[in-house]
């Protein structure tokens, strides 16, 4: 009998899989403190001027997830990859017509 070759064992965690996986966590609106039910405490707000930095902070992290959702709704729905092929035909044509030119 022959005796089949063990593959090596993957990386356990890969680095493209992890910032994939950060990047829909982010995007999804929901943070890593309610997925594993942390508590955070209420202490951000105890100084001066700090609880409009937070309020700040929080509709800027709204802001980037609504970005977020609509360049994945974008580059799910394929338009993205018909414009470029639509470019890159314009561009084919252009350097036909001035090597015509050139030449």
């Amino acid at each position: 009998m022959s005796v089949k070759p063990q593959k090596l064992p993957s990386k356990p965690l890969p680095i493209s899989d992890v910032l994939r996986d950060l990047a829909v966590l982010r995007s999804s609106g929901c943070g890593i403190p309610e997925i594993f039910k942390i508590r955070v405490g209420n202490d951000t707000k105890a100084e001066d001027g700090s609880a409009s930095r937070v309020d700040s902070s929080v509709s800027l992290s709204y802001e980037y997830v609504k970005e977020s959702r609509a360049a994945i709704r974008l580059h799910d729905s394929g338009k993205l990859e018909m414009q470029g092929s639509k470019i890159e035909e314009a561009r084919s044509k252009y350097e036909g017509l001035l090597d015509g030119i050139d030449g």
